[in-house]
């Protein structure tokens, strides 16, 4: 199964939001963000693609104003924005 992640520009919002979609069940990681995606504060959270629409959701509700936005990992490694 594909997994994505998101980026954040702060710690403390990357931590919010994993614990957000926790409350909702939904499995998730908190990653450093891989230094190939050039971007953000260091942490990320990490998630299957299934649960982005409802990851899209709680970032809206939680007006989660540091996240970057959502990457995937080439078949090389590199993080792409989606």
């Amino acid at each position: 199964m594909r997994e994505f992640f998101i980026a954040f520009r702060s710690r403390s919002e990357a931590i919010a939001f994993y614990e957000a979609l926790l409350g909702y069940r939904v499995m998730c990681k908190i990653i450093n963000t891989p230094s190939s995606a050039k971007v953000g504060c260091g942490l990320s959270v990490k998630l299957f693609a299934k649960d982005m629409p409802l990851a899209k959701k709680v970032l809206e509700r939680g007006r989660f104003n540091s996240a970057i936005g959502f990457y995937y990992f080439s078949t090389n490694g590199t993080a792409i924005k989606v």
